[in-house]
């Protein structure tokens, strides 16, 4: 779904139908913290032209940051800008991120090697 009507911002990860043809609106982060704006953005685009009741944003922490493809988002990166999103005209919604984090670690897995692309190698 499409939620924003200036600009093609494209598709969100996910969209949940809530009552009366309202929707709410989920990314989480798979790409650069370029992409985590757009996305933020993305949703309060929704927001102000009231498409959406709401958007969040899941990112990793910092420090399971660590462990994901290189240049991945994450809850630090982001979190200095949320003053520019508190300030928007907003009349109704919210708009929000969620920082994720790893339960453990284990020596007994192997580590999935890492490309510079924010991908993984095979």
């Amino acid at each position: 779904m499409k939620i924003a009507s200036r600009l093609r911002p494209g598709p969100v990860d996910s969209v949940k139908c809530l009552p009366g043809n309202r929707f709410f609106a989920v990314e989480w982060e798979t790409g650069n913290i370029s992409s985590s704006h757009r996305a933020m953005n993305k949703m309060a685009i929704g927001l102000l032209d009231k498409v959406i009741e709401g958007g969040i944003l899941i990112l990793p922490s910092r420090n399971m940051y660590q462990y994901l493809t290189d240049r991945i988002g994450n809850f630090a990166e982001i979190e200095p800008y949320f003053p520019v999103w508190k300030n928007l005209n907003i009349s109704s919604g919210v708009l929000g991120v969620i920082e994720i984090e790893h339960d453990d670690l284990s020596l007994d897995v192997s580590p999935i090697r890492k490309g510079t692309d924010g991908r993984a190698l095979k």
